[in-house]
């Protein structure tokens, strides 16, 4: 049985591990750079062009506002390690999906999804054990914060991960 496009692009890019990777490195550059633990973490992206942002609030406050007000809503961007290594590692899957996209009308939702599979795995795997309470999502500029939360808690209850 031939893959789907979608289970064929995940399989060529390892987009599903370079992006754990990325966020990783930038979670730990974050915790030199910004003291304390974030109460927010987001997935900022937009599923059309496959941009994908690590958003992080520090203050309860703002992490807990609708739609949350990011403190470093690009995080990776602001710390010069990152920045150097996801233009290296994922502009090359980004300009990939870009090319693929017109061909498969489903790439953004099967884009959303897997970074909301994605968020719960790492959560699930503790990356952000540090931070109890952590506010947690994948959005997209304008989204329904509501929409999108249900959208992981859903995946969490699918995969065991707590809400």
């Amino acid at each position: 049985m031939t893959p789907s496009p979608w289970a064929a692009f995940l399989a060529i890019t390892g987009f599903e591990a370079l992006l754990r990777d990325l966020t990783q490195h930038t979670l730990t550059e974050a915790r030199r750079a910004w003291p304390g633990a974030p109460a927010g973490f987001a997935f900022n992206c937009s599923a059309a062009w496959s941009d994908v942002h690590i958003s992080l609030a520090y203050d309860p406050a703002r992490a807990a506002m609708e739609p949350p007000d990011w403190e470093h809503e690009c995080a990776e961007a602001e710390l010069p390690a990152s920045a150097a290594l996801w233009r290296a590692r994922y502009e090359p899957v980004r300009e990939r999906y870009e090319a693929e996209r017109e061909r498969h009308a489903n790439y953004p939702k099967h884009f959303l999804d897997t970074l909301r599979h994605l968020l719960a795995r790492m959560e699930r795997d503790g990356a952000f054990a540090d931070a109890p309470g952590i506010r947690l999502l994948v959005t997209e500029v304008d989204a329904d914060t509501a929409a999108e939360e249900a959208a992981l808690a859903q995946v969490r209850r699918n995969h065991g991960t707590p809400t």
